[in-house]
């Protein structure tokens, strides 16, 4: 990789892969499922959102029993889907990366070459 043109273009390669398969993968897995993939971002926007219902309940006097069985939706998904989700997000996209940013360094190597002359002999 000594050409700068090639420094350049293999990561920002890899950042596009991974920006596009995490796309893919959270619709492919809305399409499987028909729920949101259990990002940290999902978790985040449901814990938030069980507070929110918590606090409303709080203000239209329900009992404390009753606040108490307001529950985070995402704390009772199944580990197999968590774990499957790690794998998705984990290994395949990182797999998907490596590809996107060996098969860009080929291409803008094989770009950026210097070519012979042609032989006019």
């Amino acid at each position: 990789m000594a050409n700068p043109l090639v420094k350049i273009v293999v990561p920002i390669a890899g950042i596009l892969a991974a920006q596009v398969g995490s796309r893919v993968a959270r619709s492919g897995w809305g399409a499987v499922f028909g729920e949101d993939a259990p990002t940290v971002k999902a978790n985040r926007a449901s814990k938030k959102d069980t507070a929110a219902r918590r606090k409303q309940a709080k203000k239209d006097g329900l009992s404390k029993a009753e606040i108490d069985e307001i529950r985070d939706p995402m704390d009772e998904q199944p580990v197999w889907k968590v774990m499957l989700w790690t794998l998705i997000s984990g290994v395949l996209l990182q797999g998907f990366k490596q590809l996107a940013q060996q098969y860009a360094k080929k291409g803008t190597e094989r770009v950026v070459s210097r070519r012979p002359r042609a032989n006019r002999g």
